[in-house]
């Protein structure tokens, strides 16, 4: 599982560290940057792919847009301080798992060439640290690369200290080359590998066509008939009545098929409705409501052995009735710590926040705001007190008096 995220230079992003637990939602007004935080971590998975193509980032549930302005556009302080004009620093990004032997370290970043030719590829390098550059010493590629290091540069070794200059250069060359090509197996370590940004919609969960080119299972709904399909091809009776008893959320909701080839065909989801007879006639998803598609949606995300291990999902509130939110939070957080997936929520509805347990240490809560200098900053939320009669305090009622902040302040 993965215990810290450091950010920095990203968006709306100067400098940020956040440590998800298995369920973390984020709050804020808009435009603070929530879905910043969640873009972040999606384009440091992309970077140790080295898939950093627009097209890939949209895949992976990113706003995709100039190159320039994925970089943060804040003015240094000694830049400020001296009025010269904002430089692109690198985005960086630090992800540090709890089992990981090593901590994905990367850094992005335009080359100069970028400024003339909109659109020319990203500059990865990988960060090392001071045992991985001695580890490369008297190596033969060592050897080899000191030799052209000197010959290179021999008028200008006569003395010592530009001798060991050198040497220092060259073995930090090699060891960040050999750790950019295991970027990949670091990052399928700390399950960042597959990070997706989850954002259905009702069209792509309603029509299924389409499958998206991430699979099994697409940002916006792509690829959910086919996943209940194969899995209902393996004969997994233990998913299908776990995702049919989570379903039972519904009031309605009688009983679901798992699709067969045939129904997969013809693009049908085939349900009942409990309040029709058995043996009666059943309907499919052009003809359900919005929540129950979200609801399948994010049940076979969290139950499926096929989905990625850590994602996010950007307004998980949408479509959903009050109530229903905070037990569809009580049921994910649950399924959580069962599957052992992880992930990060953003959200605009306080019910959502009943949900939660903040008494668990695994279910962390995150205020996103904008500080005096217009960063992007996200402060942990604390279990709120008891009142001196007992009673305690419902987080949708702290969150929407202000106690939580989040909340817009300038009307």
């Amino acid at each position: 599982m993965i215990s810290e995220i450091q950010i920095e230079n990203f968006k709306s992003i100067a400098k940020l560290s956040l440590k998800p637990g298995n369920v973390t939602v984020l709050i804020g007004e808009n435009g603070s940057g929530k879905s910043n935080v969640l873009e972040a971590i999606a384009f440091a998975a992309a970077a140790a792919a080295n898939k950093l193509d627009a097209e890939f980032l949209h895949t992976r549930g990113i706003r995709v847009t100039e190159q320039e302005w994925m970089h943060s556009k804040f003015v240094p302080p000694m830049r400020l301080r001296e009025n010269r004009p904002p430089i692109d620093q690198p985005i960086a990004f630090r992800v540090i798992g709890t089992d990981a032997a090593k901590p994905l370290d990367i850094k992005v970043s335009r080359p100069n060439s970028a400024r003339s030719f909109p659109g020319i590829a990203w500059h990865v390098a990988a960060g090392v640290d001071q045992d991985e550059i001695s580890d490369e010493v008297d190596s033969d590629d060592f050897l080899r690369e000191l030799e052209l290091f000197r010959t290179r540069f021999s008028s200008k070794l006569k003395l010592g200290v530009l001798e060991e200059l050198g040497r220092e250069l060259v073995a930090k060359q090699l060891a960040a080359a050999r750790k950019r090509k295991r970027l990949p197996e670091i990052a399928a370590s700390l399950s960042l590998r597959d990070f997706l940004i989850y954002s259905p919609e009702n069209t792509a969960l309603r029509n299924f066509e389409t499958e998206g080119a991430i699979k099994p299972l697409g940002t916006k709904g792509e690829g959910l008939l086919k996943l209940l399909s194969d899995t209902g091809a393996a004969g997994n009776g233990k998913f299908a009545k776990e995702l049919k008893s989570q379903l039972g959320l519904l009031g309605w909701f009688g009983d679901l098929r798992l699709p067969t080839e045939e129904d997969e065909i013809r693009g049908r989801l085939l349900i009942h409705d409990r309040w029709l007879p058995a043996d009666g006639p059943v309907f499919d998803q052009r003809s359900a409501n919005e929540g129950f598609l979200y609801l399948l949606f994010y049940f076979t995300l969290f139950l499926s052995k096929q989905t990625p291990k850590f994602f996010a999902i950007d307004n998980i509130d949408n479509a959903l009735n009050p109530k229903l939110c905070a037990e569809l939070m009580r049921q994910l957080t649950t399924l959580a710590a069962k599957t052992g997936k992880q992930v990060i929520c953003t959200t605009h509805n306080p019910a959502i926040l009943d949900g939660m347990n903040l008494q668990d240490d695994q279910q962390r809560l995150y205020v996103v705001r904008r500080n005096s200098e217009g960063h992007t900053v996200a402060n942990r939320v604390s279990a709120p007190r008891p009142r001196p009669e007992g009673t305690p305090i419902k987080l949708s009622s702290a969150f929407m008096s202000g106690l939580l902040g989040g909340l817009p302040e300038h009307f």
